[in-house]
Order: C-alpha cells, then structure tokens, then sequence
C-alpha cells in the first residue's frame, strides 16, 4: 500500500506542474527540469525504502573488481520532452538538467536553464532606411513573441511578415530604419522600450509591433514561453519618443490603461480586449478602405504624422444590469425558456445563465433575471432582464460596429458597462415588464439578445468565445 501511495503522490505532484505549464506560470524547461527532479526523488525514496525493506542480500557477494550496481543517478534520465500543446511529445536535446555535472569542465555553458537565450539572435534582420524622412533618427521594430518550439506559432509568424512588407517598405522610404526580429525574448521586448534594441541603439524607437499569446492578466509572451508583465518595466528608462505600441496579443487591449502607465503614460497602446481568431489579427494587418483603426491606419497616423496621441476612453461608469438583481422569479420559468430555446441553464448567485444554440453551429449566453425599473413612469415596476457579454472595448473596435448589432428591429440595445480590467466591457440587453411577460415573450428576448451581442463577436474579434 505504500507504494500505492508514493505513485499516488508523485502523480498529484505531476499533475501540479502540468496545470503551471498550461496556464503558462512557468516555462517548458522549468516543467522540465521540475518533472525530472520529481522522477529522481521518487527513484530514490523507492530505493531507500527497498533497502531498508531487505537489509541483507541472500546473493553472493560480488567479486572485488565487479563494476558497481549503484542505483542510476538523475543525469541518466531520457532527454527532456518539449511539451507543445496539441502536439505528440517530442525529445529535445536543448534542454538539459538545471545543473551540469562538475565532470564537463569549463567548456560547457556557464549558464543554463532560464538565464540563458531561448532565441536565436541570427535570424533578426536590421533593414537600413531607403530615403530621408519624418523617421530619419527613428526606428521601427517588428518582434515576434510566438512560441519557437510550436509549428501553429510559427504559421503565424509567416503569415504576418507576408503583410507587413509593404509597412516595412513604407517605413523605410520614409527615414526609419525598421528591425525584423522573427523570435523576440523578454531582453529584446525590454531594449526596444528603451531604445538599446540590438542594430538600432541611439535611435528613437517611434513605433513597436509585438506578436504573441496574450494572457488574461496582461502578461504577453515570448518565444521561450516567457512572460513579460507591465510591472517587468522600468516606466523611467522608456524612451520618451515612442508613441505607438501595438500588441498584436489577446487580451492586451483591455490592460491598454496599465501597459501606458507602464509605458510612461505617453504612447498610444493597441491591443485586442479578448480572444481572437488567427485570421482576424492578419487582417488587422491588412488594409481595409472602410476602416480606421487597421494597422495601416494607426501608423500613418501616428508614427509617419505627428497626430496627438488621443486619451484612453474612460472606464466605464455604469454597471452590468446584472448587479441589483434577482433570480427567484426565473427559478420557476427558467426550464421552459431553456426549452423553447434548445438551451441548457445553470443557476449563479443572483441571476440564471441559458447558453443556447444559434445559426452556423455557433452559441452565446445570456443571462436571465429581475430588477427594478428606475426610469420615470415605471419607477419601481419589476423587469425580466436579458444581458449578454461581448467583450472588453478597444481601439480596434470601429464604434460603427456598435451602433448596428442586428439586422432585423427588436428589443436589445447595446451597452458599455464597467469591466473587470482597465476598458469598458461591451454587453447587449433587454427589457420587458414582467407583470405580462409570457416565457415566449422572455425566450424572443432572449434569443435576440444572444444574436445581436454574437454578431458582435464575430465581427469583432472573429471567433466564438468557448462557453
């Protein structure tokens, strides 16, 4: 039972360091080197144990010049794996235990493991200027944070530096001298803040272009897996003539307020609110005549134009229809709704959530609940309340886009309430009066709440959020 109970701890312990490795808390050759010390450690509690178990051998003892039987030592395990996720396991030679043994010699690395490069500083091309300019001083820097060891990573790198060729080119003519770094680390992220970028030292970095995995507390990644976090800056050692900071990074837009403040408070910072398909981000970089906000738009504005850098919109004041509400009136009309709209329900504190189906195999939920009106002449009368989410507001959200969310007339409205982060969160709602509200009446609602806060979502960020 005992050894039931070891494997079932080094399982747990396992387990443990798996989930920080998907949530990105530490990096590929940390779970690594982690995993191996786990491995090593349960090799030898099971080897201590078997000793004491049997104290005195019942074979002969081995003759004098018999090489030693001596349990093999944690340097001997397999090579580590690279951990890519939704790829087969794959052994990876460049990475080694944290510690070398002394027997290598000065010859091996002095540094291994986190303090080493997770890049290669070759593949970064320092493009001169073609002609004399607005950017004449000035450089331009497209890095790109996408995993190295991840084949979809590295899709997208090809498919970003297919469209911004023609921004490079533009660039250039204009005096900038533009640096095309296709593995970008935490160093190379930090120096091109502060103007020290590797091939453009003493030039003012006016614009940056930053690609990679955005998480949802800000951080964005680089191509090691590492993160780099508002706080990993030092606001007083960034160049004061950078005004475009572009993440090309999920999430990042809806932290635009901490990562300026970061920034120094002075350059204009892009990103998207939520989650986005590889297919929208390229059109980002695309360039679309009945837009303002593509990539195209925002450097001729500000980094070829001294346009002044616009102010952050404001956080948004109201708050979801959500808070002051009450549920105890749907309990009893939540599974008929649920019915009449194909949907599933589930209960939260003080409100009901039916995820239900739409056209195109897609899916929204919304939230069902009662509160009272405010607005004159129905001062005080119950509502049946309909919300859906759409995501966080940012500069890449074209405000056109909010005014007309469906396409036929009905009920809901769009809505900016307060967010969780640093920008508003845009919602859709609808309202009826209770006293007369059948469960057809609560289920159209419903449904066209779902399909106008979808038709958002797939017009601005392209994908359909994973309920």
């Amino acid at each position: 039972m005992a050894d039931d109970d070891d494997d079932t701890q080094l399982q747990a312990a396992l387990d443990q360091i798996w989930e920080e490795h998907k949530a990105g808390n530490i990096t590929t050759l940390e779970y690594n080197t982690r995993r191996r010390e786990l491995k090593a450690q349960a090799r030898a509690k099971s080897a201590g144990a078997a000793a004491v178990a049997s104290p005195e051998s019942t074979s002969p003892p081995a003759p004098a010049d018999a090489p030693s039987a001596d349990p093999p030592s944690a340097d001997a395990t397999p090579p580590a794996l690279t951990v890519v996720e939704g790829a087969a396991l794959t052994p990876s030679p460049s990475e080694a235990p944290a510690s070398a043994p002394s027997a290598w010699g000065d010859s091996q690395p002095k540094h291994w493991g986190s303090r080493g490069r997770g890049d290669d500083p070759s593949v970064r091309e320092t493009l001169p200027p073609l002609a004399s300019g607005i950017g004449d001083g000035k450089s331009f820097l497209f890095i790109f944070g996408l995993r190295v060891a991840r084949d979809t990573d590295q899709m997208m790198v090809r498919r970003e530096t297919e469209q911004i060729q023609d921004d490079i080119e533009l660039l250039r003519k204009h005096g900038f001298t533009v640096v095309l770094d296709p593995q970008g680390g935490k160093q190379d992220f930090l120096d091109a803040l502060y103007g020290q970028g590797e091939g453009v030292e003493g030039l003012v970095p006016a614009g940056i272009y930053w690609s990679a995995h955005g998480h949802d507390d800000g951080r964005v990644e680089c191509c090691d897996g590492s993160l780099v976090a508002p706080g990993d800056v030092e606001t007083a050692k960034v160049s004061p003539g950078l005004r475009l900071m572009v993440f090309g990074a999920c999430y990042t837009g809806s932290f635009a307020r901490t990562w300026r403040g970061a920034l120094g408070g002075h350059p204009l910072v892009v990103g998207w609110g939520r989650p986005v398909t590889i297919d929208r981000a390229v059109e980002f970089l695309q360039t679309h005549e009945d837009t303002d906000t593509d990539f195209d738009d925002l450097v001729a504005r500000y980094v070829l134009a001294d346009t002044p850098i616009p102010p952050l919109p404001e956080q948004g004041q109201q708050p979801p229809a959500v808070e002051g509400a009450r549920k105890d009136e749907m309990l009893p009309r939540v599974q008929n709704i649920s019915d009449l709209l194909s949907g599933v329900w589930r209960e939260q504190e003080n409100f009901v959530e039916i995820r239900l189906p739409l056209a195109g195999g897609r899916r929204h939920v919304v939230r069902l609940f009662v509160r009272l009106a405010t607005h004159e002449f129905i001062e005080g009368r119950p509502l049946v309340g309909v919300e859906a989410e759409v995501g966080e507001l940012s500069r890449l959200v074209e405000p056109e886009a909010l005014l007309q969310p469906i396409g036929v007339p009905g009920f809901a409205r769009v809505a900016l309430v307060r967010g969780k982060n640093d920008m508003p969160d845009i919602v859709v709602q609808g309202f009826l009066p209770q006293a007369h509200a059948t469960d057809t009446d609560i289920a159209a609602l419903a449904y066209q709440v779902a399909r106008a806060a979808d038709e958002l979502e797939l017009r601005i960020f392209g994908s359909d959020r994973p309920y």
